[in-house]
Parts: structure tokens; sequence; C-alpha cells
């Protein structure tokens, strides 16, 4: 198959790799129009304040002629009058992942291994002002093994099916806290998660099925290769977009997927010439090239002009050893436990009166669950989490829903319908995953799929237990490897950071960071907080790193659950907004 070289409206897609849809007027997508400017409104409007220092604003004009009007975007000519233009617009769809021959680990336990063919889901929606340079921010969740779905249906596109917002009679409605009012938006699924869905030459062989469904295809590595590929394709075929700087937006696991990422991106060679736990030669060469053709460099210095900035929200980042430094606070006097307690008028029973082998963080969230909550949000029920999976779930197993989400005709994506994916499969066994008729209405719209596969999942338990696997573990890849905090401390060299602190989440607990980021004393000599400023100041030992002596950390905080966008989608707007301005 040729490349293609048509456009619809905005949407060119000019390579095989890619297969989407654009955007189409309709009955659910009035607001979307050729400027798309027109629909989402400014954080101003909304009364959210930002606690972090405000942000200033440029402005460029396109020139078209005395006799064209004003131009909606950047990308437009003026010819005998008329303005001819190509101006970016909502779009969706898949990029095909082949399968890959790489070596995962180091020393004598390292292993060559085989990934599976994927196709990868993305959804885009651009910036409301395209009349002057918007980075793109690129989305996913963690898990592993979770969707998209909450940061994408959680009020940061143009859209949003918060319950708060859609109130009892609608599923979707326009987010006024929509994170297009100053960047392009980008969301990608996991392998195997959200849309995503893998590929074999007979899914109905059930062995063939499990031998898939492995450590090769599914471990923390071999999953941030896939988002690299994916991003670096989707870049490929959008030409105006190739440039960009780029914004990872990560939330929970996807923290670690970040820094390795990240990681890939800033150090490729390393990916090469086996001084990290991945050694992958066809993805090295794939960053290389779009290195040297945007950057003509491979420099770190040079490559973090585009990829230099990250969001992350709840992040896991140093594995277990933020687990440890979360229980040692939580084991303080009038530690955010004991004041919980309090408040249920409970005593708690601390590992310190406990006596004996005690693992202090386990014993806080157990003790939360035994007080049926939530220790993603210790205000909520226990069931916190499966709820938000449901409303996900509930809303992107509905086309109607998924199409107003995303401002895409989505049932004309090429790979997402039933005769286009005789290959597809997600599990190996179905038993613990509803049909999608029990679910929703893609069957009606596209026809009905195989037992092994599925429309949408929230998330995927087999993928997960893959990441944790005996083999992950034995190879230090496993996500409570304590190595990828050592990533996180080596990328913020280059990388300008944002952190949120939520209040009620204790699952992640963003104060313990600080104290486990300094036990990486090869590289770190201190963290210094200052909640004031809602910053930390990490300063490095000398002599490591090319010195770059002390980096800073934007911290601000929030009176929400593990999800931020969920709770307080106004002040994260805000606060994002005057980071990226800063």
């Amino acid at each position: 198959m040729e490349a293609m070289d048509v456009v619809i409206r905005a949407c060119a897609l000019g390579t095989v790799l890619v297969v989407g849809a654009c955007a189409q007027p309709s009955a659910t997508d009035a607001s979307v129009g050729e400027d798309s400017s027109e629909s989402g409104t400014d954080a101003t409007a909304t009364g959210a304040l930002s606690d972090l220092p405000g942000e200033t604003e440029t402005e460029t004009e396109t020139e078209t002629g005395a006799d064209c009007p004003p131009p909606p975007c950047a990308a437009c000519t003026c010819e005998n009058g008329e303005l001819s233009c190509a101006c970016l617009e909502p779009a969706a769809g898949f990029i095909e992942l082949e399968g890959v021959d790489y070596v995962l680990g180091q020393g004598p336990n390292a292993l060559a291994l085989s990934s599976t063919d994927s196709r990868q889901f993305w959804a885009f929606q651009p910036a409301q002002d395209q009349r002057q340079p918007a980075p793109l921010f690129v989305f996913f969740n963690g898990g592993p093994g979770v969707s998209s779905g909450m940061l994408l249906g959680l009020s940061t596109g143009e859209r949003s099916f918060d319950p708060k917002l859609t109130g009892p009679d609608a599923a979707v409605v326009d987010n006024p806290h929509s994170w297009t009012s100053f960047a392009n938006l980008l969301w990608i699924d996991a392998r195997q998660t959200g849309f995503s869905y893998g590929l074999l030459s007979d899914p109905s062989d059930a062995s063939a099925r499990a031998q898939a469904m492995d450590v090769a295809s599914f471990n923390s590595y071999r999953d941030a290769a896939d988002f690299v590929r994916t991003l670096l394709r989707f870049l490929a075929a959008h030409p105006s977009l190739r440039a960009t700087e780029v914004v990872l937006v990560a939330e929970s696991y996807g923290g670690i997927r970040a820094q390795i990422m990240l990681d890939m991106l800033l150090w490729a060679n390393a990916y090469e010439d086996g001084t990290r736990k991945l050694s992958d030669a066809a993805l090295v060469d794939e960053i290389q090239t779009h290195h040297l053709e945007v950057h003509a460099s491979t420099a770190a210095a040079d490559v973090s002009a585009q990829f230099g900035r990250q969001v992350l929200i709840q992040p896991a980042l140093t594995g277990s050893v933020q687990q440890f430094t979360a229980g040692a606070m939580f084991e303080q006097p009038d530690s955010v436990i004991e004041q919980f307690a309090l408040e249920l008028g409970v005593d708690y029973p601390s590992c310190a009166e406990k006596g004996g082998p005690c693992d202090a963080y386990g014993n806080a969230i157990s003790f939360i669950g035994n007080q049926g909550r939530s220790a993603y949000d210790y205000r909520a029920p226990a069931s916190w989490l499966n709820d938000v999976f449901n409303l996900v779930a509930a809303r992107l197993n509905d086309v109607d829903a998924t199409q107003a989400l995303l401002g895409v005709e989505i049932t004309n994506i090429a790979g997402i319908a039933a005769r286009d994916r005789p290959q597809g499969w997600r599990f190996v066994s179905a038993d613990p995953y509803p049909a999608d008729a029990d679910l929703g209405n893609w069957p009606d719209h596209g026809g009905a799929l195989q037992a092994w596969d599925r429309y949408f999942l929230s998330f995927n338990a087999e993928a997960l237990g893959q990441f944790r696997s005996y083999e992950a573990r034995l190879l230090n890849v496993d996500p409570a490897d304590g190595h990828f905090g050592e990533l996180f401390v080596s990328n913020l060299v280059f990388v300008d950071t944002l952190i949120t602190d939520a209040a009620y989440d204790v699952v992640i607990y963003t104060p313990a960071i600080p104290a486990a980021l300094e036990s990486y004393t090869g590289l770190v000599a201190g963290v210094i907080v200052d909640p004031d400023a809602r910053e930390w100041t990490i300063e490095y030992q000398d002599g490591v790193l090319g010195d770059p002596g002390a980096r800073v950390v934007s911290v601000p905080s929030y009176a929400a659950s593990h999800a931020v966008s969920y709770d307080a989608p106004g002040k994260l707007h805000a606060d994002v907004s005057a980071w990226l301005g800063g």
C-alpha cells in the first residue's frame, strides 16, 4: 500500500502505518468546524485559580493578503481573495506496531525475546487557537493495563463525561476546562487496553493467545517502546506537528512509563549499547532518524527542546522506594492516616504498635480498606476505583457517547470494526470480561467480535499480571523496582516537571517522593521542599550528569483523589497553563 496524499480537511494521513478517521460535522459534533477555536473556554472564565506563577502570551499573525478574511489557523494561503486552509481537526485511529526481536535485562539473566504485533489506538484534538504554535500534550494512564479513557473522558479534552458536568440527562457535554485552550492533545491506549488490541495469525488458538500473553510483549520497557514508536509515527504522519514541543502527561504508573520514554528519547544510544535494561536496535534507529531529521542532532540537550516537559498526575516514580518512604511517613504522629482515623473516631494500629515484621505502607492501605474506604480517595467508598472504571466503560462502550467525546465519526476508522480485525485479540480467557453486547452498542455498529476480543477495555488484568511476573522481577523490570527513580532523576536534568499533590490519595502519597529521591545518593545530594512556593529543589551530587547543580519541580496541591483531572479540573487546567507559560 502506497502512502496516501489525501487531505480530509486538516487530517492528512501520510503513511501506511496510520489508519484513522477525521472529524465529520454531525448532530453530535455541531461545534466542530474548520476553526476549532470556536469551541471551549479559557480557564480564567471558570474561577479556577492557580497556585503557580502566571503565564504570558504571545501572538503571531499569518499573512494572507488584503483581500482575504482573517485566517482561522497558520496553515492558510490567500489566492484571488479566497483562503485555502489545512487547519488541524479532531481525529482518531490506529498505528500498527510490528513484532520486534530484542533483549530484555542485563548480564547473565538477560533474555532474547520477540514481541507480537499490535494496533495502538490514538485520539487527537487540536488547539483552539491554531494561529500560533502550540505544544502537543500526550496523555496516558497507568495500571499497568489501564486504558487512557480516564484522562480522555474526565475533563482534559473538548468534552467530558464527568457526571458533575453532565448531570443525569446527558452522557457527554462540553468541557469548560479543556486543555485545548493552550495545546494540541493526543491520547494513546496501551497495548490491549482501551481500544488498542493485539494481532495473531490465528487468535482462535487459545494456546497461541497464552503464548503471546507473556513478558515478551508486556513489560515496562516493551510498553514504553510501544508508546515511543506510536508517538513518533503519529508525528511522522502529521508534518505540521512533527517538530512541535511534546509534553508527556502521565497518571499513576504512567509516571514510570514517562521516565522510560524520556530516557529512550534523550539517550537513545543507551538502548543499543547494553547500558539499559532493554536493547532494541530497531527502536534506536527510529528514534535517531526522527532526531536527525528534526533536530539535526541526537544530543540530549538538543532533543530536549522537543521532549523536555512532563506533567505527572499522582505518579509512581521510584517503585517500592516510594512506598517505603510513604510508609515511614504514615508511622509518624499526626500523619495523614492518624488524622483519618481521628475523623472516624477509631484507633489506627501502626506497625510500631503491632510490633514484629510489618509493612508500614501496606498496613496503612489495609487500614483504610478495613474502614470501607478507598486508598485512592479516603473520603470515598472502597469501590471508588471500580466505580471510575465502570464509568469509563459505560461511556466508551457506547458509540454515540464516544463520537460525541472525540468529535469523530469513530465507526469510520479502519481497524475498529469486526470485519477489519479477524486477527484481533485481547486476552487468553474471556470469562472475567463481560461481552460487548452486555456493555454497550458497539456490536450494533461494528459487528460482533470473537469471544477473545472486545471493542473497549478499561482494564486488562492479564496484562498487569505479566508486568509483575516472576520473569519481570528476575530481570528487575517490574513496576516495583527502584531503578526507575534513577531514570527520573537523570531525565530531570533536561525535563521541566510538574507533579500533582492530591490530598486524599494514599496509594500515591506525593509528600513521600522527596524522601524517596534522596535515597538515590549516587545522584542526589538533597531535596529542599518549599511548601509556600509549592516547589521541590533537587540538588545533584558534584560531578554527576554533567553537574546540573539543582533542578526545580513544580508541585501544586489539590483537594482531590488519585484522579485529579476528575476532582479538580479547573485548578489543574489553570496550574498547567501557568506552568507552561512560566
